[in-house]
C-alpha cells in the first residue's frame, strides 16, 4: 500500500530548479502520509491527521456514510491541473546506457493510445491489443481520482464500440467482500448503506472512490476487489508468507490469495522498497514500539527491512496481480477478452516493478501477457532519487531476493499492459523543464505515461466546494 515515492525527488528538483533533498523529504512525508491512511506505519511515519484517518477506515461504514457523497469536479484545465507525458515506443534505455526523453502529450493522446490498443486496427504481432490499464495514484490525489473517473468513462466507450467487456479492479477493496460489491452494483440488489456497512471502504472513499463505483453500476460494469484482506498482511508482516501458508491450510473452501509462500522480490524491487520506504522511516517518537494499530507493521521492521515486511509488501502486489490474472480469465464463451483498468498505489506498479513484474506468473501459459517484458541489457542508470547511480548492488547476500538477475533498475511492461502513473508535483515546472530540453528521467522510467497533477489542486477544490456547496456536479454520461 505504500504508493510510488521513487521518482518524486527528481520531479521535484527538476520543477523547481533547487537542490533534490529538501524536496525529497518533503515528499516522502506526504507520500507515507497519503498512502498510510488505512494500512502500515500510520502510527509513527505520519501526523494526526493520518491516523484520524485510520481510525475512520477501520470503526464502522457510518462515518463514511457521514460525510456526503460528492461527486467529482471534472472541469479539470489541462496545463493547470495536470499535464501528461509519455515515453516513447520502444527500449527505456538505448545501448549507451541513456534514458529515453519524455514527451509532452495532451490528454486526447493518451486517450488515442487507449482506443488504439483496446481495438486495433491491426493485427500486428508487435503492436500487441491492450489488456491491462494500471493506473498508479496516491490516494489523497484528488485530480488523479478525476482523470480515473474520465479514463474509465473512455475505456468504455472503446470497450462497448470493440465489443469488450470492461472491468474494474481497486486495491481499495479487500477481496472477501467481492459479493458484497456484485450485489450493489451488478445485481443492484442492496442499499448502499447496507454495502457501505459490509465491505468496509476506506475512509476517502466517499470522495475520492464512490464517483467510479457508481458509474460502474449504472452501466453495468464489474467492480473487482483486488486486495488481500487486511487480517492475511498482518499474518504475514509478523510470521511471513510460510506462516500465512500454515493459516490457510485450516482454511475451508478456495484461497483468496496466491500461491504461498511467495517467490522473493527481485533485485530491483528490493533495492526500490530499501531506497524509498525503509530508509524513510522516522524513529518513534516515544518509547513505544511503533506498531500500526491497523495492520501491526512496526517501524523498526521497515527499517530493517525484516523479511517478513518485504513478503507483506509482496502479498499485495501478487494478490492483486492474481485478481487481474483472474479477471482476465474468467469470461463467458461469448465474450471477447476483457479489459482490465486497475487502480492502485503507485508503488504497487511504476517503475514497472510490483505488479507488472509479478503479473506474467499468474496468466495461463501461451497468452501474450504470460510473456514476461524483453529485457534490454543496459548500463544501470540513475532511476532512484536518493542515489547518484544505482549500480549493480550485491544482493546474493540479502535473505528473500532473487539475486538469479543482475538487472537492477526499472522494467518495461509486459506485452498488453499499459501503466498510466498519476504523481502531484509542479505541473508548469515539470512541463518548462521538459520543453527545455531538460532531460526529467523519472518521467521516462515511472511508467508508460506520466501525469503530473497539481500538488495545489486539493486546496483549490476544497474552495470550489465550500462554494458550490450544496450543488454537485454530474459525472458525464458514456454515449449508448
Amino acid at each position: 500500500m505504500l504508493a510510488g515515492i521513487a521518482s518524486c525527488g527528481a520531479v521535484v528538483a527538476a520543477n523547481r530548479n533547487s537542490s533534490a533533498s529538501p524536496h525529497q523529504a518533503r515528499w516522502r512525508r506526504g507520500m507515507l502520509r497519503a498512502d498510510c491512511s488505512r494500512h502500515a506505519l500510520c502510527c509513527e511515519v505520519v501526523t494526526s491527521d493520518v491516523t484520524a484517518d485510520a481510525e475512520a477506515g477501520s470503526t464502522s461504514a457510518a462515518r463514511v456514510a457521514s460525510s456526503a457523497p460528492r461527486e467529482l469536479d471534472l472541469a479539470l484545465k489541462e496545463g493547470l491541473d495536470f499535464a501528461i507525458f509519455q515515453r516513447p515506443p520502444g527500449p527505456m534505455v538505448d545501448a549507451k546506457g541513456e534514458v529515453a526523453a519524455a514527451r509532452v502529450k495532451c490528454l486526447g493522446d493518451l486517450f488515442d493510445a487507449i482506443s488504439a490498443g483496446v481495438a486495433p486496427q491491426s493485427s500486428n504481432m508487435d503492436d500487441p491489443r491492450t489488456n491491462v490499464i494500471l493506473l498508479g495514484e496516491v490516494h489523497d490525489d484528488v485530480v488523479a481520482h478525476q482523470m480515473q473517473l474520465l479514463i474509465l468513462r473512455r475505456c468504455l466507450e472503446v470497450c462497448k464500440a470493440a465489443g469488450r467487456s470492461l472491468v474494474l479492479s481497486l486495491e481499495m477493496f479487500e477481496n472477501d467482500v467481492q459479493q458484497v460489491l456484485d450485489e450493489y452494483v451488478l445485481s443492484r440488489g442492496i442499499r448502499e448503506q447496507d454495502f457501505l456497512q459490509d465491505a468496509r471502504p476506506w475512509g476517502n472513499y466517499a470522495r475520492d472512490y464512490r464517483p467510479l463505483v457508481e458509474f460502474c453500476r449504472e452501466h453495468g460494469v464489474r467492480v473487482v476487489a483486488a486486495n488481500p484482506p487486511r487480517r492475511y498482511v498482518s499474518v504475514t508482516a509478523r510470521g511471513g508468507s510460510r506462516a500465512l501458508k500454515e493459516l490457510m491450510r485450516q482454511a475451508p473452501g478456495n484461497s483468496p490469495l496466491p500461491p504461498l509462500p511467495l517467490p522473493p522480490a527481485s533485485a530491483a524491487y528490493h533495492a526500490k522498497f530499501v531506497e524509498v520506504i525503509a530508509s524513510e522511516v522516522p524513529q518513534p517518537a516515544t518509547n513505544s514500539a511503533g506498531e500500526c494499530p491497523y495492520i501491526g507493521f512496526k517501524a523498526s521492521d521497515v527499517r530493517s527491512v525484516r523479511p517478513e515486511m518485504m513478503e507483506a509488501q509482496l502479498l499485495w502486489d501478487h494478490t492483486m496481480a492474481q485478481s487481474i490474472a483472474r479477471s482476465l480469465q474468467s469470461t463467458s464463451p461469448a465474450d471477447r477478452s476483457p479489459l482490465v483498468l486497475h487502480v492502485c498505489g503507485a508503488f504497487h506498479c511504476a517503475h514497472g516493478l510490483g505488479i507488472p513484474e509479478v503479473l506474467p506468473q499468474y496468466l495461463a501459459a501461451g497468452s501474450p501477457l504470460s510473456q514476461p517484458p524483453t529485457v534490454h541489457h543496459q548500463e544501470p542508470v540513475t532511476w532512484l532519487p536518493i542515489d547518484e547511480a544505482l549500480g549493480q548492488p550485491k544482493m546474493h547476500s540479502v535473505s528473500g531476493v532473487d539475486s538469479s538477475s543482475d538487472d537492477c533498475g526499472p522494467k518495461q511492461s509486459p506485452p498488453g499492459v499499459i501503466s498510466v502513473i498519476c504523481w502531484p508535483a509542479s505541473v508548469a515546472g515539470a512541463v518548462s523543464a521538459v520543453r527545455s530540453g531538460q532531460q526529467v528521467q523519472s518521467l521516462a522510467i515511472m511508467g508508460d505515461w506520466v501525469v503530473i497533477t497539481d500538488e495545489s489542486a486539493g486546496e483549490r477544490t476544497s474552495r470550489r466546494e465550500e462554494a458550490a456547496a450544496p450543488h454537485r456536479l454530474p459525472v458525464p454520461a458514456v454515449s449508448q
